[in-house]
């Protein structure tokens, strides 16, 4: 399924968010080609080392599949050459780098236009290209704290909490695609390109807009709620026989009765205390409490088929390992395998069926460099004039 195969991209990302966007357009058929600078992706660097001499780890095989590697040196007049080569005939163009640091490499959009009138340029930061606080540096965990989600998130009287994993930077790569893919499509509109910014900061609260909008339309701020949803009741886990936990969700007053009668307490329903979602709301510790005593009276399989023999919607409190060793899952899961130099790893690739099909993974996570001879090749550089840039530290590579 290569449907982005006609078009090329130059990704100047490291990290989480442009990455995973470049990879997201890499499983769609793109020419994805990175270009890492000496030091290499920061994200290299993340986690345990693994494959390639220490060159990869879990995180940076995740996100950087199916793209080639170009090392590259841009601090040297030469290297802009190649790139500014590379980009006449690029159809897209996606940094993460902090606000004004294209333009320092004279690749603002500005200039990358003057190269390629029809380019679309994607960049990812922090707070956005403007606004007085566009040049402070982010990540995933300083925007969940800026932003206000982690104020929203751990028990009632607990400290706020951190989402544990990037899911702002994912959410973010996410939007850059959809909007670089809009930007493709309008060309058939004979517009030009376009200038695309995500911002992290943005992408936060859009993720929040329910409760964002509560506090727009009412002035109410959002508390923390632990495990339980804040707008229903009951709606959360709770720990059962054996130690392990279950959820449930009551979504409308038809489920309410359905696990009434599933928990053998079918006087609840029309009970003064339960009998609305707001009055549950409202008596929430006394419900929750009522809840938690019947729960621990059975297994959580226990619990499980008789919820959902009762269609209630509920489901056990998994991990990883619960989810790998079922085969319900992985039968119709995206895993991906990559054979490395020194083992064979498993990932989860896109998750997007098209036509009955997930997409494939036919470049592995590329090494520093790994395809720098290649990519010159193919832009016209005869193998004299390649060596004569490996010589000077233009370019490197694994050659």
């Amino acid at each position: 399924m290569k449907i982005l195969s006609r078009i090329k991209v130059i990704d100047m990302t490291e990290g989480v968010a442009g990455p995973y966007a470049s990879t997201i357009l890499g499983d769609m058929g793109a020419n994805v080609i990175k270009i890492e600078r000496p030091d290499g992706d920061w994200g290299r660097s993340s986690g345990k080392k693994r494959g390639y001499d220490g060159d990869l780890n879990s995180q940076f095989i995740a996100l950087n599949r199916n793209k080639r590697d170009l090392g590259l040196d841009l601090n040297k007049n030469e290297g802009h050459v190649i790139l500014s080569r590379l980009l006449k005939n690029a159809d897209v163009i996606i940094s993460n780098y902090r606000p004004g640091v294209m333009k320092r490499f004279n690749l603002s959009y500005e200039d990358c236009r003057k190269i390629s009138p029809n380019i679309t340029y994607c960049t990812i930061s922090g707070f956005g290209q403007k606004g007085e606080i566009s040049h402070l540096p982010a990540s995933d965990t300083v925007v969940q704290s800026i932003s206000g989600m982690m104020d929203m998130i751990g028990d009632r009287d607990g400290q706020p909490l951190r989402i544990s994993f990037p899911l702002i930077d994912m959410f973010a790569a996410n939007n850059a695609v959809q909007a670089i893919l809009l930007s493709l499509y309008s060309k058939k509109n004979e517009e030009k390109g376009a200038k695309i910014d995500i911002s992290l900061m943005n992408t936060a609260l859009a993720m929040m807009a329910n409760p964002l909008s509560e506090y727009l339309i009412e002035g109410r701020l959002p508390q923390r709620h632990g495990n339980q949803n804040p707008s229903l009741s009951p709606a959360g886990s709770f720990q059962t026989a054996d130690g392990k936990y279950i959820t449930i969700a009551v979504l409308r007053e038809s489920h309410w009765e359905k696990l009434c009668y599933a928990i053998d307490h079918s006087h609840l329903i029309s009970d003064d205390y339960f009998n609305t979602n707001m009055k549950r709301l409202e008596n929430r510790e006394k419900l929750n409490q009522l809840l938690e005593s019947v729960f621990k009276t059975k297994s959580s399989s226990e619990w499980i088929q008789k919820l959902q023999s009762a269609d209630v919607l509920s489901a056990p409190l998994n991990n990883f390992e619960d989810i790998i060793k079922d085969h319900q899952f992985t039968s119709t899961m995206p895993l991906i395998e990559f054979n490395l130099p020194t083992e064979t790893v498993r990932v989860i690739g896109n998750p997007i069926s098209y036509n009955e099909k997930f997409f494939s993974a036919d470049i592995h996570p590329p090494q520093k460099g790994e395809h720098t001879t290649e990519i010159l090749s193919e832009e016209g550089y005869s193998s004299l004039q390649i060596k004569d840039l490996y010589n000077k530290g233009i370019v490197f590579g694994t050659d």
